[in-house]
């Protein structure tokens, strides 16, 4: 990741030996000409404590009252870069505008005595997310909702201004000491974009924003971004944010490459693995990976198409609730494609329905057979022997009687109980041998007889 950062603003991505009360330096640290000096004749400036690619931060002291400042300066190379200055500028004009606590504030902007632009702002006694990634991932799922709820809130502010960051990452998140709990602070403002003031800024303010232009790290580019497109808007930041979360929740990120190119490939073409899957062992909840992914759609229309609503989803998730953009998706109309509850049940249902519908069938079709009245529709007077003739003489006769006659009524359980006892005092058992004489039985049916009269309750 490391190579990307560089190439950017990270701000407090790289971090120097502190000095000492009279500016000194470890053996081998670099001399930097600043240490030591006084900026607008009241910042006196005590130690570098880190670099980006754009400028450097130092720690320095209001020599008037006391108080200690970070002091972010455009790096000497960049002296007569306007364009630089004016997006130096920009950040101190965005930052001071949103007046949120997780957005650190600025309070003052001027020019070093070599012409170098500054840009004054609240110190920060922490550490910026990415080491703590980098040192403890992945961070327990209760932790990483509350850091990047607050990275959601500040930046949910600034959306609200009309201002878009484009540069959410981790280096750009710092963790402020505060007790126990940890405390965040959004930065570098730098490469970000007033929405609201496209028409009222003019020609110096587009410059800074030049359609076709990719700003950001490239690790933390929404896709949108890594194409290039000229409409970068909120969701731009809600990618990040999401992104920043499936870090924090896994250790890794989803989109890796050996360059800048491939890293812009798979952002464009890969699809991400849900954090549970790429870490099943961890046992990150279904929901918490349910709101991931819904950062992560491709497709910008179909993320969270605000702020707030992603905020909204992580108190939820923090006080327990489990369901989760449901409720954005269908405001929306679009959200992730989630999988519809399966017909199974229903089709189960009227299986069994057909199943209990054809059992008592069959059991008032045993019932009706031994009603006389029945048999006097349905069965001839005299039993005939068995034969494929007689059988293939008399099926059709029966047939359409079974047709033209309607079926008997089905006769009540009591009923039946009581024929049986009369009509069929002893039936001989049907588990006897074969050799055993049947000793004055009825009359038994014969097969010819169930294959002349079928049931009209049973299927042909």
């Amino acid at each position: 990741m490391q190579p990307f950062v560089t190439d950017q603003d990270p701000s407090l991505s790289k971090t120097e030996p502190r000095a000492d009360a009279q500016g000194s330096r470890a053996s081998g640290a670099k001399f930097d000409p600043l240490v030591g000096t006084t900026l607008a004749e009241r910042y006196e400036i005590i130690r570098r404590i880190g670099e980006g690619g754009m400028g450097a931060v130092y720690e320095a002291r209001h020599s008037i009252i006391g108080k200690r400042v970070a002091i972010k300066v455009l790096l000497e190379k960049f002296l007569e870069n306007e364009e630089l200055i004016a997006r130096l500028l920009q950040e101190a004009r965005l930052a001071s505008s949103i007046g949120h606590q997780n957005i650190v504030d600025v309070t003052d902007f001027g020019t070093t005595r070599d012409g170098r632009a500054f840009v004054v702002m609240e110190f920060l006694d922490g550490e910026p997310l990415s080491e703590l990634i980098m040192r403890d991932a992945p961070l327990p799922v209760e932790r990483s909702l509350a850091i990047v709820k607050q990275v959601a809130s500040a930046l949910g502010a600034a959306h609200a201004k009309g201002i878009v960051h484009r540069d959410v990452k981790p280096e750009n998140v710092y963790l402020v000491r505060r007790g126990d709990t940890d405390f965040v602070k959004v930065v570098d403002f730098g490469v970000s974009k007033a929405v609201h003031t496209r028409e009222e800024a003019g020609s110096d303010w587009q410059r800074l924003t030049r359609t076709g232009a990719v700003l950001g790290t490239p690790l933390f580019m929404s896709p949108e971004q890594a194409s290039g497109s000229e409409d970068i808007d909120q969701r731009a930041d809600i990618w990040a944010v999401a992104l920043i979360l499936y870090e924090c929740l896994t250790g890794e990120l989803p989109f890796r490459g050996n360059n800048y190119l491939g890293v812009v490939s798979q952002i464009l073409n890969k699809e991400a693995q849900p954090p549970s899957v790429l870490r099943p062992e961890l046992g990150i909840p279904a929901a918490v990976d349910r709101m991931v992914m819904h950062g992560l759609e491709k497709a910008r229309n179909r993320r969270y198409q605000a702020m707030e609503a992603l905020e909204r989803d992580l108190e939820r998730l923090l006080a327990g609730d489990m369901g989760v953009v449901l409720d954005d998706a269908a405001s929306s109309g679009s959200g992730p494609v989630l999988r519809s509850r399966s017909r199974w049940p229903w089709h189960l249902a009227v299986t069994m329905v057909f199943a209990v519908g054809i059992g008592t069938a069959a059991l008032l079709a045993r019932g009706g057979g031994d009603d006389p009245a029945a048999a006097k529709v349905a069965a001839p007077a005299k039993p005939s022997l068995p034969g494929p003739a007689t059988a293939q003489k008399q099926s059709p006769a029966m047939e359409a009687s079974m047709v033209s006659a309607p079926p008997p009524p089905a006769p009540s359980l009591l009923e039946r109980l009581r024929r049986v006892g009369k009509s069929h005092p002893a039936r001989p058992s049907t588990t006897a041998p074969a050799s055993a004489a049947p000793a004055a039985a009825p009359p038994k049916k014969s097969k010819a007889d169930d294959k002349v009269a079928p049931s009209p309750y049973t299927s042909p």
